[in-house]
């Protein structure tokens, strides 16, 4: 977690003030200090994620081979809790295997005989595949410049000259570049033991780049295709393993029914411990605050933000609701921490089964 930015919060209105200036607060009150959590995310295609022994086989179409490698290591370089989340049968078995079997070296192979080379690698499941569009195209056209190739020449009424209006024009004309760069992929993964595809995909992307002879290059089609390549490839990540998501949540500062000047001064520090990136410290004193303000919704939010932090999103989603029952309206900060760590506890059974071993 670390801090993201911080703001000199705004007036702070009691509870007695009506309805109309609690909503006066909430507009002149300035950002708050934000912190980021990480939460891991359960993979996109649950199956998928549970084959966790696998084999990359060259896929189909310009450069197939090239990048069913690109995708190897990106299954290799997955990492959850600093361990390999898959077992890669490593290139050399595979291409022994392909030629064993006199298949090709750079081809798709169909679900049965993707099962056979399966089960002669050791694999639970094999990646194959193809590459649909792998291109950059430019389209050139010319524009025209004008520039002043004379200027007239007048005096000031000391008789200093100086550069007055264009008297005569020049048109010139510079070539412009407008590049596209295009990529698609279908991978899929069989199921080696049943033959099913448990994934397949459609992966694609496209990046432009304009530029003419004198306003600024256009991006070399390498960097251009990497780009689009790269942006694939991440949607493959998040679709066959977890995955972490960064989410910025922003502390709340209000003072509201807090009676003790105490418990202001510990709700204050707090902030500022976690804008230093001391969640630690920073929730030790908002639980001391509680016990002087246990109504104060700013503090149970903070709390609920703690208990997120760490993982605990059960207990984080009793101190939301706390918070949410306290306030005289909705508040978009606590609307979306319920709504963030009630998908949190929706989605931990899936990732406990993901972070298992995977299937026996």
């Amino acid at each position: 977690m670390k801090k993201m930015e911080k703001c000199v919060s705004g007036p702070v209105f009691p509870r007695a003030i009506a309805a109309a200036a609690i909503i006066v607060l909430f507009l002149v009150s300035g950002c708050a200090t934000k912190i980021k959590v990480n939460m891991l995310q359960p993979a996109k295609y649950h199956e998928a994620s549970l084959t966790r022994t696998v084999a990359v086989l060259p896929f189909e179409g310009k450069d197939g081979a090239a990048f069913a490698s690109e995708l190897e290591s990106v299954l290799a370089s997955v990492m959850i809790g600093g361990k390999p989340y898959f077992t890669l049968v490593d290139r050399m078995s595979i291409n022994k295997t392909l030629s064993e079997l006199q298949l090709s070296q750079s081809g798709l192979l169909d679900e049965k005989t993707a099962s056979t080379v399966g089960r002669m690698l050791g694999a639970q499941g094999i990646y194959t595949g193809t590459v649909t569009a792998n291109d950059v195209s430019d389209t050139v056209t010319t524009q025209t410049r004008t520039e002043c190739a004379q200027y007239k020449i007048l005096k000031d009424k000391d008789g200093k000259p100086y550069q007055g209006p264009c008297v005569r024009y020049v048109h010139k004309y510079v070539r412009c570049t407008d590049r596209v760069a295009s990529f698609s992929v279908a991978p899929k993964l069989v199921d080696v033991s049943t033959g099913q595809i448990l994934y397949a995909e459609n992966l694609n992307d496209t990046a432009r780049s304009y530029g003419c002879d004198d306003t600024g290059l256009v991006e070399a089609k390498e960097v251009l295709l990497k780009r689009v390549k790269d942006n694939v490839k991440k949607r493959f990540r998040t679709d066959i393993a977890p995955f972490y998501t960064t989410e910025e949540i922003a502390l709340m500062n209000s003072k509201d029914m807090i009676p003790t000047k105490e418990a202001v001064e510990k709700l204050k520090q707090g902030i500022e411990f976690a804008g230093k990136d001391r969640m630690d410290r920073a929730c030790e004193l908002w639980e001391d605050a509680r016990t002087e303000a246990p109504d104060s919704p700013a503090i149970l939010f903070n709390l609920g933000v703690c208990a997120e932090s760490r993982g605990d999103f059960g207990t984080a989603l009793t101190f939301y609701h706390q918070a949410d029952r306290l306030m005289m309206k909705p508040d978009d900060n606590i609307t979306s921490a319920l709504k963030r760590t009630q998908k949190a506890i929706d989605n931990q059974k899936l990732l406990g089964e993901q972070l298992k071993r995977g299937k026996p």
